[in-house]
């Protein structure tokens, strides 16, 4: 299956490059699929590194990218990542396959899959924070129908035009403008394809997505080094206070998994998952998970 996935050059040279490089030997260890990046900015060590261990890599100048920028020199709206927003230009890049896979680049492959049988009316997204709560979805893992997609990007642009250039959406993100645009449209796709690591530990799992608190999040978390004060850092504390027993569980299963995808990492999250045990016995836990329960919308999907 063709497999796509998005980064700005900013982004290879960060941690979300060294996940995507984890990500791609996770894809290289399962077998089937055949990956394409699409990257904006200058080539460099990160795209050598993608293209050496097969990965196709197409140079995108992003359509809506002129938009961004006088928006954002306007003062009314702040991009969160420009590379999430080149997912948007598959339609426009791929005319083989009637449907791809697209992930974000912070998750693992851990086992192979067919996703053949299932033919979205546009695209099947999985639940954003608990398994069951459908009321919107998740775009790090999607499977797309590239036809659909392609005939309505048109409405898809007036929307994010009309949004961007109103200046009451300076966060607004390419999630939150695919689920708003596609709302009642989307299919669903089973959470195992878009499992997250603060849900309980699951061998069944397909893609395991790195969603919340990354590895160096976690890291600083249970090291005392995480002191920010702001919306998020507050809410990734009480994901891992609330979660800690699923995320130890899966830091320890990911040691094992990864040592013949990438000893260096499998290292990583064995020590990870070892400090993770030492902050949970020191920390209170909490068995509320009300507040990972948003909505986005008043009925659901």
């Amino acid at each position: 299956m063709r497999w796509y996935f998005a980064i700005d050059e900013a982004g290879g040279l960060s941690g979300t490059g060294a996940l995507a490089r984890l990500m791609v030997l996770s894809a290289r260890a399962i077998g089937g699929l055949e990956p394409v990046l699409l990257y904006h900015g200058a080539r460099n060590e990160f795209t050598a590194w993608m293209e050496h261990h097969g990965v196709r890599v197409l140079s995108i100048e992003p359509r809506f990218l002129g938009m961004f920028t006088r928006a954002q020199a306007a003062g009314t709206f702040t991009p969160h990542s420009l590379g999430h927003w080149l997912r948007l230009e598959i339609p426009a890049m791929e005319h083989e396959h009637e449907f791809v896979l697209y992930t974000d680049c912070d998750i693992i492959f851990l086992r192979g899959f067919d996703l053949s049988k299932l033919r979205p009316k546009v695209f099947a997204a999985a639940p954003e924070m608990l398994p069951d709560n459908w009321n919107y979805f998740n775009s790090g893992v999607m499977l797309l129908n590239v036809p659909a997609m392609r005939a309505t990007y048109p409405a898809l642009e007036e929307q994010l035009s009309f949004r961007i250039n109103s200046g009451n959406f300076i966060r607004y993100n390419d999630q939150f403008a695919l689920n708003e645009a596609y709302r009642g449209l989307w299919d669903r796709l089973d959470p195992l394809f878009n499992y997250k690591p603060y849900w309980p530990f699951s061998r069944h799992a397909a893609i395991l997505h790195l969603h919340g608190p990354k590895p160096e999040n976690l890291e600083a978390m249970v090291s005392g080094n995480w002191h920010g004060t702001d919306q998020t850092a507050l809410f990734f504390s009480k994901m891992l206070n609330a979660c800690a027993r699923n995320y130890i569980d899966w830091c320890t299963w990911l040691g094992d998994y990864l040592q013949t995808v990438d000893f260096h990492e499998a290292l990583r999250f064995t020590r990870l998952a070892s400090a993770l045990i030492r902050h949970q016995r020191k920390t209170p836990a909490s068995a509320d998970l009300s507040f990972m329960n948003i909505k986005l919308f008043e009925d659901s999907h």
